[in-house]
């Protein structure tokens, strides 16, 4: 039952107050995934940090000799601890200025004193997720990096102030400057400052540098750019606006030397191949984010062809089809974390926020000359024949003839599938369905050819939104885990009788614990709290074959599937009881014959 950590974070507390740092200490025990370092003044805190990896700081403000502010300071200003984000703690907000200071210095957040735990602790959640996701980042800048100064042609990025942020190898070799001469450097005054005949070209007149103005790509294959000896260069080139979302932030320039005969061509055949290269490598975050997008994808787009074949479309229209199928989900990578992932229905909110991947992948896609009519085809997946789909409310003939296709094919396989919140159905009652739907969700045209094509097809059984991998294993657990004792919560135990469940049969054990809110009130929350961890640990451990649940604030049932002969004396012998005689206990026994009869069961009382 126990899973072993991917991975444990560590956190300096700096407090000159002991006190406070045995009750921080305290309170990130209590999280597997972190290991707390204490430090009690500055000095100290500089030593940890010189000496170990640290993922966030705790630190208090008001601290003798060198003060948190100091510290912090001093923390920002060493190439080497400047990105590890700081949390304040301090015993009061004194006033705007005295909050404003520590964000200027570079705080992501204050913790206030008496600290609430729950608070502290879900913040520290937050920023670790965050610091997890700023560490993919740099790894797909360090992707973009690579791929970059591998490509053979020359490239540089702009911000909107046209300064250089980015320039590679091959552009300083043709150009003939060092990388410090023309980083941050407004480039337009070094390299196409003049054209051909020498006449002077102003920036804001410079076609090369246009496009973060007007947005639109720049193609020329008979251009000019300057050396740093004042010699000419012609070059193919291409300038490409940067968005983020709908905004322009800069712009990318790939531009290829044509003294030494290389043509146009290959210059756009091998920019539609990174191009195709990047697209490929945003499916690969989304899939790797979510296990069950990357099969249903293509198993759509699977259907999506077998369908097309079937109605008589030639290879053409068929690959693009695919294609098409293949990004219908992209606009995804847009999508949280805690949405994409919920394992669960969503609800009105969060389903119109997924909806919005159909916006953000049709806008990602259009931009690229090549994926324009993918672009269009995806955008409608989620159309329906008479009108009441999304996000145009298209109708009938109105929507694309390869998008009916691919609409249907999605839902084909939606209804085949197991989610977590619904069953999957057989084939054949989800082609019942589709010749039911015709004419009102789906093309007659398209139903008639899925009905000939997918009758006979063959789905794996083991499709499901279960978790396969460790990591997918922490996700799930985050929405079906107890924050406090890490057994599982009631919400769990559906899908426990519908996928885990090997028998008919089963042993339910209710275990209530007696007098825990006169225990709360004698010796305190924080007591309390470390009283239920430790049960809950010790439970987990006596019943190492059995599923383990909290069901509220001090009440646990445990499921099984063989009887659990000395589960009560294990209980009684737990080393706390002894310690603490106030809390008690009471523990019964069920045998449940049938799970799948819901008429006379008690586990169908605790779901309902």
């Amino acid at each position: 039952m126990i899973r072993e950590i991917e991975h444990v974070y560590s956190i300096l507390c700096v407090d000159d107050n002991k006190n406070n740092l045995f009750t921080l200490n305290a309170l990130l025990g209590t999280m597997d995934n972190i290991k707390s370092i204490e430090a009690v003044n500055a000095k100290n805190a500089l030593d940890v940090l010189l000496t170990k990896k640290i993922d966030l700081i705790l630190l208090d403000v008001q601290m003798p000799d060198i003060n948190g502010f100091e510290l912090a300071k001093i923390i920002k200003s060493n190439k080497k601890t400047k990105d590890i984000p700081i949390i304040f703690v301090t015993a009061v907000f004194k006033s705007d200025e005295f909050v404003k200071e520590g964000f200027e210095i570079g705080a992501v957040d204050y913790i206030t004193k008496p600290i609430d735990d729950n608070q502290l602790l879900n913040k520290i959640t937050l920023y670790l997720k965050l610091f997890d996701q700023n560490n993919r980042l740099l790894q797909s800048e360090k992707r973009f990096y690579d791929i970059a100064q591998s490509i053979g042609d020359g490239i540089y990025t702009l911000d909107t102030n046209n300064k250089t942020t980015f320039i590679n190898e091959e552009a300083l070799r043709l150009l003939g400057y060092e990388y410090s001469e023309l980083i941050n450097k407004e480039i337009h005054d070094y390299i196409h400052y003049k054209d051909i005949d020498n006449k002077p070209i102003l920036s804001k007149d410079c076609n090369v540098h246009k496009s973060i103005v007007n947005g639109e790509v720049y193609r020329e294959d008979s251009e000019y750019l300057i050396k740093k000896d004042g010699s000419f260069v012609p070059v193919s080139i291409v300038s490409t606006p940067l968005y983020v979302k709908r905004d322009i932030v800069g712009t990318v320039t790939v531009f290829r030397d044509k003294t030494h005969q290389r043509k146009i061509l290959l210059l756009e055949e091998e920019k539609l191949k990174n191009q195709e290269q990047i697209i490929h490598s945003m499916i690969d975050m989304i899939e790797s984010r979510d296990s069950y997008t990357a099969g249903h994808t293509k198993r759509v787009a699977n259907y999506c062809v077998l369908i097309a074949k079937e109605m008589g479309y030639g290879d053409k229209d068929v690959e693009t089809l695919k294609k098409a199928a293949w990004l219908h989900d992209i606009g995804k990578i847009s999508t949280p974390d805690s949405i994409l992932l919920k394992p669960n229905q969503l609800n009105e909110t969060e389903y119109k926020l997924i909806q919005d991947h159909l916006s953000t992948g049709y806008e990602m896609l259009i931009k690229l000359d090549q994926h324009k009519i993918i672009a269009e085809i995806m955008r409608e997946h989620h159309e329906k024949f008479d009108g009441s789909g999304y996000p145009r409310g298209l109708r009938g003939d109105e929507i694309q003839p390869l998008s009916r296709i691919m609409i249907l094919a999605d839902s084909f396989d939606a209804m085949t599938t197991d989610r977590i919140y619904k069953p999957k159905k057989s084939i054949q009652t989800a082609l019942d369905e589709l010749e039911e739907l015709s004419a009102i969700h789906y093309h007659p045209e398209v139903v008639s050819a899925a009905l000939t094509v997918l009758r006979d097809i063959d789905i794996d059984v083991n499709i499901s939104q279960l978790p396969k991998t460790s990591i997918e294993e922490q996700r799930f657990s985050y929405f079906y885990k107890d924050r406090l004792t890490n057994l599982f919560v009631l919400e769990y135990l559906p899908l426990i009788l519908r996928y885990h469940i090997s028998t008919d049969s089963i042993y339910l054990y209710n275990l209530q614990l007696h007098n825990f809110s006169h225990y709360n009130r004698e010796f305190g929350w924080a007591k309390g709290d470390e009283f239920l961890i430790n049960f809950s640990k010790f439970l987990d451990l006596i019943s190492s074959d059995s599923i383990v649940f909290r069901v509220e604030g001090d009440d646990f049932i445990i499921l099984s599937e063989k009887q659990l002969d000395n589960i009560d004396k294990n209980i009684k012998d737990f080393s706390m009881f002894e310690e603490h005689s106030l809390i008690n206990y009471s523990l019964s026994e069920e045998y449940i014959e049938d799970i799948n009869d819901k008429s006379n069961n008690k586990l169908y009382g605790f779901i309902n």
